[in-house]
């Protein structure tokens, strides 16, 4: 008989999954918009926009656009392109976090951006510390020059933004999953530590030749009993999982990288371009080379996981 490990509470999983998530700051950039004034930015890793006053309203790549008023954040777990138009005069600051070369499996399960209404009145706290972040020391998250806002970094001024970044974050997500606004079982990997253990094997190695027997290894289970819970706990067979992840990470290589079509296949465990491009082409509706055009013309629009 199989006995399978209670699910964590709810209050551990979120617990689980805050600790698990570390930001490294890249820039951070206060900008003041007069009314109808555009303002766009391409960051190669996480990041989040808070505004101080005003009104705008936001486009993200891969999501609607929404409509900002002052002491709202917008986090984005990934890579992303954002446009600003100030639909009055509107002061935010736009942040951005180092690219990891593999996201950890529960900023995956995230949507491509996370609106937190109302974040100053239920964290008034955090609006001190979003308001000095735009002193921080930081690295231009496009041309690569150091220097933020501030004429004087201090020593330390990196390590330190970086820890208030990550809380920040961390107070948001809860902010947001509180709200009720987190899609249904996005905490799953970390209520589940032996599934988490398979999942983060994964993500870091998406183009490991993976077997079935080579995932329940790595959460140290039986095959079958592996392959019950992992099927109860994400809601899809552990190979299609898999599938999935390599899609999605070879739709970030397509629209970031210059690499080949047939590099990014191979990169992802694919013996064949032609497979590749089918497998992808099922995932997405689009071919890799169609799809690539589209995402960087801004012409891709993907629908959001609910929120």
């Amino acid at each position: 008989m199989t006995t399978l490990t209670p699910h964590a509470p709810t209050s551990d999983a979120l617990d689980r999954a805050l600790a698990s998530l570390e930001w490294t700051l890249v820039g951070s950039h206060r900008h003041q918009l007069t009314s109808g004034e555009p303002f766009a930015r391409r960051h190669d890793g996480p990041g989040f926009v808070y505004v101080f006053s005003g009104v705008a309203r936001l486009a993200v790549r891969g999501a609607p656009s929404e409509d900002l008023s002052a002491g709202e954040l917008v986090f984005f777990p990934r890579a992303h392109s954002i446009s600003v138009l100030a639909t009055g005069d509107v002061e935010f600051i736009d942040v951005g976090f180092e690219a990891a070369p593999f996201a950890h499996a529960a900023a995956e399960t995230l949507p491509a951006a996370l609106v937190v209404r109302d974040f100053a009145r239920q964290e008034p706290s955090m609006v001190a510390l979003i308001d000095g972040m735009a002193c921080a020391w930081g690295r231009d998250s496009e041309s690569g020059r150091r220097g933020g806002s501030s004429a004087h970094p201090r020593a330390g001024d990196a390590v330190i933004c970086s820890r208030i970044a990550t809380t920040i974050v961390s107070t948001a997500l809860r902010a947001w999953n509180e709200a009720g606004c987190a899609p249904a079982g996005w905490l799953r990997d970390v209520a589940e530590p032996r599934i988490a253990a398979a999942l983060e094997a994964l993500h870091q190695e998406p183009g490991h030749p993976w077997t079935l027997d080579d995932l329940a290894r790595a959460a140290r289970m039986s095959r079958s009993a592996f392959a019950l819970r992992f099927q109860e706990a994400v809601g899809e067979t552990p190979i299609g999982y898999l599938t999935r992840v390599r899609m999605e990470t070879a739709k970030g290589l397509l629209l970031r990288s210059e690499l080949t079509i047939g590099a990014v296949a191979s990169g992802l465990g694919y013996e064949s371009q032609a497979g590749f491009s089918r497998a992808f082409q099922r995932h997405t509706g689009s071919t890799p080379g169609r799809w690539r055009v589209e995402a960087r013309s801004g012409a891709v629009q993907e629908p959001r996981a609910s929120s």
